[in-house]
């Protein structure tokens, strides 16, 4: 079955999901005809060889982005996670418990946690888990592209911004000197971040993805 590029069938631009409220719930479908309105944003001005998603949500981002405007494009993914990524994930009974509570409540609760830690990583240094060898890979692969390959940066939200310029450092230490680098992320959550994306979709808003502790199911 052949796929036809966005540049190459859409009419009209595809138009994200309007946010209702300052968390923003993305199912399936709505996450789907985010990430279609993402790409179409970063191919009107740039037009990548290579998406790298960072683990967790922007691998799935970049592999969703691929799938709606560039099905050709290679999606390689890099791990760069903060410790409390980690911790939160060994949290069996956090979905169940949140499920249980009002969606009010929810929305509340992650309003509170993302003020509490902002504010925490503002104060102090985030650690991070870093898959070196994977940005060695990454770096490798552009090698064997034409000159100035482009890399196109995916994540699915950024808050402090510690993580993506942890990323674009890594990538730009182990990539051939003439690669070009953008980046595209769902949503902004803070003011003035370390890096500012290139491409972002909202601003101010928290975003429920599918994969999301909190979403319903």
């Amino acid at each position: 079955m052949s796929i036809t590029t966005l540049g190459e069938a859409a009419v009209s631009p595809p138009q994200p999901p309007a946010p209702r409220g300052l968390v923003h719930d993305l199912d399936a479908g709505k996450f789907t005809s985010a990430c279609a309105a993402l790409m179409h944003r970063v191919l009107e001005g740039f037009r990548p060889d290579l998406l790298v998603g960072v683990r967790t949500g922007g691998l799935v981002v970049a592999e969703a982005m691929a799938r709606a405007a560039w099905p050709s494009v290679i999606v390689l993914p890099l791990t760069c996670r903060r410790a409390g990524t980690d911790m939160k994930s060994r949290i069996r009974l956090l979905p169940t418990i949140l499920a249980l509570l009002p969606r009010p409540a929810v929305d509340g609760l992650r309003w509170l946690e993302h003020h509490l830690v902002s504010t925490r990583r503002r104060a102090r240094p985030t650690v991070q888990h870093i898959d070196h060898a994977e940005a060695e890979a990454i770096g490798r692969h552009l090698t064997q592209i034409s000159a100035s390959p482009r890399v196109l940066v995916v994540d699915d939200a950024v808050d402090s911004g510690v993580t993506l310029a942890t990323v674009l450092r890594l990538l730009r230490e182990a990539s051939p000197p003439d690669t070009q680098f953008r980046s595209a992320v769902v949503t902004v959550t803070l003011d003035q971040p370390l890096v500012e994306p290139d491409f972002v979709l909202y601003r101010g808003v928290l975003c429920r993805f599918p994969w999301s502790f909190d979403a319903k199911g």
